[in-house]
């Protein structure tokens, strides 16, 4: 089988496709023919991490195919059957936190970026119809991201009024369109006035520049005294805005730190203002199938910015550092 092996660390980072022995599946494993994977924030975090881990490495967290072969025991998954699949490893059974051993496929276990993967039958549910291997591929690692941060995090619901941070990002993409189909006034913050229309035209309500000092102000205006919640991956300097825009008792839900891993902001903005911060990442096997079910009865559909060749993975990842990228880069693999 061909993968593409990560075989030097750096920015821009060093692909080859190498040819590996096909993989068997042992006791409760399944070995998936992929059809599409894609790129997500954090394989640039891992490649340009030097000494994460061994090399030659294949990443990759998303991930659609097609169920080749099944190991003994395995029940429920059968050869044939058209899968996505659940990129968190080791979750456990609590849903606040996952266990200590809890990581995420694509480095150090290989991950998708090749024709097949090996992986424990718990981490593949069946692929949403009506979606394409494309649409299916991009669904996995932001849609879960975004499924925890909405749902669980902020709690969404109808008349919400929620702020998505970043939007352009894969993960805002699913923020926008799940919090609107939950029922939820859902405001943008972005770069350029383009993506904010585009973010309107997912679902959000309206958006504002976040080099402009004044948008919490203005925000705070169009929600109507501020935000019950917002969601960030930026982190940095970002926080004291977002702080400043929420209503008494808001929250702000944070899953990254794109921007810088450090912020400084005043401690009364959240104890005297009743606010709270609450931090996440991926989401449990359970919250994993709520979002597929969501995703079969509702309308939206994952946001593909570019679909490349798995030999033109080099391109893909300069892509997913593009300034222009709204939503998600895609690997065509089969």
């Amino acid at each position: 089988m061909r993968a593409a092996r990560l075989v030097r660390f750096g920015a821009p980072p060093a692909f080859e496709i190498h040819d590996l022995p096909d993989l068997v599946p042992g006791p409760g494993k399944v070995v998936v023919d992929l059809m599409a994977a894609a790129l997500n924030r954090r394989d640039p975090w891992v490649w340009t991490w030097p000494d994460y881990c061994a090399l030659p490495v294949t990443l990759g967290s998303d991930g659609a195919g097609t169920v080749s072969a099944v190991g003994a025991g395995v029940t429920g998954v059968a050869p044939g059957d058209e899968v996505v699949i659940y990129p968190s490893l080791e979750w456990g059974e609590r849903e606040d936190v996952p266990t200590p051993e809890f990581d995420i496929l694509g480095a150090p276990t290989d991950g998708t970026f090749a024709e097949k993967i090996l992986l424990p039958a718990a981490n593949v549910f069946p692929k949403p119809a009506r979606l394409t291997w494309e649409e299916a591929a991009a669904l996995n690692l932001a849609g879960l991201t975004a499924w925890r941060a909405a749902v669980t995090c902020a709690q969404v619901a109808p008349g919400m009024r929620l702020l998505v941070t970043g939007a352009g990002s894969g993960v805002s993409t699913f923020l926008v369109q799940i919090a609107a189909a939950h029922g939820a006034r859902v405001f943008v913050t972005s770069s350029t006035q383009e993506k904010i229309a585009r973010a309107v035209a997912l679902g959000a309500e309206a958006g504002w520049s976040y080099r402009d000092p004044d948008w919490p102000d203005a925000v705070r205006a169009a929600a109507g005294d501020g935000l019950d919640a917002a969601i960030d991956s930026y982190g940095a300097g970002g926080w004291p805005q977002i702080l400043r825009a929420l209503r008494r008792g808001g929250v702000l839900v944070s899953f990254g730190d794109t921007g810088g891993a450090e912020t400084t902001f005043e401690v009364a903005e959240v104890y005297w203002s009743w606010r709270s911060v609450v931090g996440t990442t991926m989401g449990s096997p359970r919250e994993f199938r709520d979002l597929l079910d969501h995703v079969a009865e509702t309308t939206w559909r994952p946001v593909v910015d570019s679909v490349f060749p798995l030999e033109e993975i080099a391109a893909a990842a300069a892509r997913l550092e593009s300034p222009e990228r709204f939503g998600k880069v895609v690997l065509r693999i089969a």
